[in-house]
């Protein structure tokens, strides 16, 4: 099987990349380096420069079983302070990729979110639940899964969009704004002080990335709307107890367009194709933990 994986340079993608090369398939990776970096391209890979605005460069890839779709913009604070940004990115690049892709393409799998396309809910959000966007990143994202869904029946192809919670572990970028346990870590290993920005009782369902990287595989033929994620629900304040039990974190003003509760029901997803989060908050982040502190300490040497 033939696969383009576009952001395949950054967190979720370079993952997801490596699963797919251990299951023997050809793998290309399409990443302008804006938010990835070269060093997570995985050995068997063929890694192109180049951004999926640029419709020269898409109209010379050739043709794929696959487009596995995880380039993005991913911040929520970023695009509500540059909206515009985010959308060119998220939908106007989502556009010129596949425009630039018909008929060279079976099966779009799309990296959509699940942790900001509903808003605040009360309980487990189904893939049913009334979407409620409160960012311009959840808005284009929501708008990236019509696209993508409409340009899939429009050219016979296959549209397969996973709605991913809060995904976290090793090699994160603890740099941006997002991925608050990369945040953390990075700080506690450098002996700086936590942030928490509210009041600390805002509850995200936190999913490990292999098992991202998992259902990614499993959803390979398999069309529709799936949540992808843990199904259980965790506060910043107990998420800052998991990595700092007994210490004080800072606490700052809520940022704009964060929600309050956001949990998913992902039952969908193992009815449909066999996949469930295999891994425990707790022990995902002690195994990132353990993880980070090893890479950093052999950079060191």
């Amino acid at each position: 099987m033939k696969v383009l994986v576009t952001g395949g340079a950054g967190f979720i993608g370079h993952t997801i990349s490596k699963k797919y090369i251990e299951k023997g398939y050809k793998v290309t990776i399409l990443d302008n380096l804006s938010t990835g970096k070269k060093e997570n391209i995985p050995n068997g890979a063929d890694f192109i420069l180049g951004d999926i605005c640029d419709s020269k460069i898409i109209k010379k890839l050739g043709s794929f079983d696959l487009l596995s779709h995880h380039a993005a913009q991913t911040s929520v604070t970023f695009s509500v302070k540059n909206p515009l940004i985010d959308a060119k990115n998220n939908i106007f690049g989502t556009i010129s990729l596949l425009e630039n892709m018909k008929g060279k393409i079976n099966q779009v799998i799309f990296a959509s979110t699940g942790g900001a396309i509903y808003g605040n809910i009360k309980k487990k959000a189904t893939e049913k639940h009334k979407k409620n966007p409160e960012s311009p990143y959840a808005l284009n994202k929501m708008t990236g899964e019509k696209i993508v869904t409409m340009w899939a029946k429009q050219n016979k192809a296959k549209a397969t969009i996973l709605r991913y919670s809060n995904v976290y572990g090793l090699g994160q970028d603890p740099h941006g704004e997002s991925g608050v346990i990369a945040i953390w870590m990075k700080n506690i290993l450098e002996k700086k002080p936590c942030v928490i920005y509210g009041d600390g009782n805002s509850i995200r369902d936190y999913v490990y990335v292999e098992d991202v990287a998992k259902a990614n595989l499993l959803s390979i033929d398999k069309e529709g709307i799936f949540n992808i994620g843990t199904s259980v629900g965790t506060s910043t304040n107990e998420l800052f107890e998991m990595l700092r039990p007994g210490e004080k974190a800072i606490y700052k003003k809520a940022r704009k367009g964060e929600v309050k509760r956001s949990v998913l029901d992902a039952s969908k997803a193992k009815k449909i194709f066999s996949w469930e989060s295999k891994t425990r908050i707790q022990d995902g982040i002690r195994l990132t933990f353990s993880k980070e502190t090893k890479r950093r300490k052999n950079n060191n040497e």
